[in-house]
């Protein structure tokens, strides 16, 4: 059996399907509480980013898993 360059492209079509699929699930099943926790330290580290590094375990401390 002889695979010509065409089987990559149903390769690549699968793959990127599939990474498309995870993509969705991944945004679909979030914590959305985690939002308001991901502005606050992104707003922290705009502010001052030297002072983010001791403020990052407060942070990591109120994330809630998915």
């Amino acid at each position: 059996m002889s695979f010509t360059p065409e089987v990559f492209y149903g390769i690549g079509a699968a793959a990127l399907l599939a990474a498309l699929v995870w993509g969705m699930v991944q945004y679909k099943t979030r914590n959305r509480a985690n939002d308001r926790v991901t502005e606050k330290a992104a707003d922290a580290l705009f502010d001052d980013p030297e002072a983010y590094d001791r403020k990052r375990p407060d942070f990591k401390d109120q994330v809630r898993p998915s």
